[in-house]
């Protein structure tokens, strides 16, 4: 075989196996589904409403470690980042009492909306198995982490500042 057949044929095996990469390759992150809130203090919002600004839904529960431990750091991230259109929302389990997630938003100065999953339609809608999960949404809509476990601060800021920019 000559070396001009073996780059001929070398090329075309290139080129089918990026044609197959491209076609076969993910298409990128999942859109976020479509959901709607209603937070603790009656106010009414879905996802669509909130395109064009990064979101962060994390779900938490009042008995749950982790998401206590979290609280503190979404207060701080979204006192420092909600100028810069960053949106916060906590979802509260449905089997937490209401009285209780009040008591915890209190308690803790939650300075973001605060939902109540009586339901349990967000947790079906993000498919949430564990708490605490932390959902970011992009700008575009798009779904760019899942987070399961408690978030800690250097993962958190490195990425709300690639979420804001």
């Amino acid at each position: 075989m000559k070396k001009k057949d073996f780059a001929v044929i070398a090329f075309i095996v290139l080129l089918a196996a990026l044609m197959s990469y491209l076609w076969l390759a993910p298409s990128g992150q999942p859109l976020a589904p479509q959901a709607s809130f209603i937070d603790i203090q009656g106010n009414k919002f879905t996802l669509a409403q909130l395109k064009g600004k990064p979101v962060i839904v994390n779900f938490w529960a009042t008995e749950c470690p982790g998401c206590v431990n979290e609280i503190p750091l979404l207060v701080k991230m979204y006192k420092n980042y909600s100028s810069q259109n960053l949106v916060i929302i906590g979802v509260a389990m449905g089997y937490d009492p209401e009285s209780q997630v009040r008591e915890m938003v209190r308690q803790k100065n939650m300075n973001y909306p605060i939902v109540l999953d009586s339901q349990d339609d967000l947790v079906k809608a993000f498919n949430i198995k564990v708490t605490p999960t932390t959902i970011f949404i992009g700008k575009d809509g798009r779904m760019h982490k899942r987070k399961l476990g408690e978030v800690l601060h250097n993962e958190l800021e490195t990425t709300i500042q690639s979420l804001v920019l």
